[in-house]
């Protein structure tokens, strides 16, 4: 199997854009494929599971309200008898006053006072019992209240409801498919440049290919046939063989696309590269090997259109259906040793 090297430029490209939106589940373009085949199916689930959530805490609401009505009457009786037993012990005190005929002015007074107080005190529970008992049990009738209400809710509005609870998630759902579709782009590139990656795996470990290649020049390199200066240069493909080096720019165009004159050229973009690349592997890259003199490494331009390709043929450049990337590769005869590959690797890698 071929080494390989470094991330797909695209699908490097893709992870940022979708984290630069929160979006951080999806580490393959399989998955992104996956999640738009199947974002109605997960939605569907979504609501599936918040109907079961709620069937199962409608349940459990109905059991804990049964529960709590028991309770808060066990209350209301416990807090009636304590409040009748209060006023049985005034009343009782009151008639023991009443039956104890005191002689003494003093003692007369005395007894009036206190029997006011306690007619007073009776009074107040006999006439407040109600919002006595009611304030033991404020706080279970507010949660008998929520309950009912969440029942009530449950059995007339449940569709609604399920909607309502499962609406986070599926608009998340809805968010990161729209961020998708707005990447297209990105996705269809990442999924050519995996498909380029899949098929160079193929060959043998010969073949060293280094994904989204990339080379800076502090001194820019002047490339006189567009009278420009080249300052770095990105490669999504740099393949290594024994025959040589392979720069390969990979498009998933449509035949539309193809055909399209408002799309730039890749020709001009790889030989740039190309030219680049020569410049300086000449200056940092040395075969000492041969009795002849110094040896060339080759450095032939392919570009791999992963479904439709132009029927016309270009100059100083090759262009293949990704089905037929391998065979061509392998058509070119090996002229460097492994140790002369492995040079080449090292430094470029």
């Amino acid at each position: 199997m071929a080494r390989i090297y470094g991330t797909i430029e695209s699908l490097k490209s893709l992870k940022s854009e979708l984290e630069d939106k929160g979006i951080s589940r999806f580490s393959s373009v399989k998955q992104i494929n996956t999640f738009l085949s199947k974002n109605n199916s997960e939605k569907q689930k979504i609501l599936n599971d918040i109907s079961y959530e709620l069937e199962k805490e409608y349940l459990e609401t109905c059991a804990k309200l049964e529960r709590r009505i028991q309770e808060k009457n066990e209350i209301i009786n416990l807090e009636s008898e304590k409040i009748n037993n209060k006023i049985s012990d005034l009343q009782t005190k009151i008639d023991s006053i009443k039956n104890n005929k005191e002689k003494s002015l003093l003692k007369k007074i005395s007894s009036g006072i206190r029997l006011y107080f306690l007619k007073k005190k009776s009074k107040h529970f006999l006439k407040n019992k109600p919002e006595l008992i009611s304030s033991f049990i404020k706080e279970i009738s507010k949660k008998i209240e929520n309950d009912e209400l969440f029942i009530k809710k449950y059995e007339t509005e449940k569709e609604q409801l399920i909607e309502k609870r499962a609406k986070p998630k599926t608009e998340k759902i809805e968010f990161i498919r729209n961020v998708i579709e707005n990447s297209k782009n990105l996705i269809s590139g990442a999924i050519g440049e995996n498909l380029v990656v899949k098929e160079i795996k193929k060959l043998s470990d010969d073949y060293v290919l280094i994904n989204d290649f990339n080379l800076s020049f502090s001194r820019p390199i002047f490339y006189r046939k567009h009278n420009q200066r080249i300052y770095s240069i990105q490669i999504d493909h740099l393949l290594i063989s024994k025959a040589g080096i392979f720069i390969i720019e990979t498009k998933n165009w449509s035949k539309s696309s193809v055909n399209s004159i408002s799309l730039r050229s890749p020709i001009e973009q790889i030989e740039r590269s190309n030219f680049a690349l020569y410049i300086y592997i000449s200056e940092n890259i040395t075969l000492n090997e041969h009795h002849w003199g110094e040896q060339k490494i080759p450095i032939r331009n392919l570009i791999v259109m992963i479904r439709n390709k132009p029927k016309a043929e270009f100059k100083y450049v090759n262009i293949k259906i990704l089905n037929e990337l391998n065979y061509y590769i392998k058509y070119f005869e090996p002229i460097l040793t492994d140790e002369q590959l492995n040079r080449i690797v090292n430094n470029l890698i």
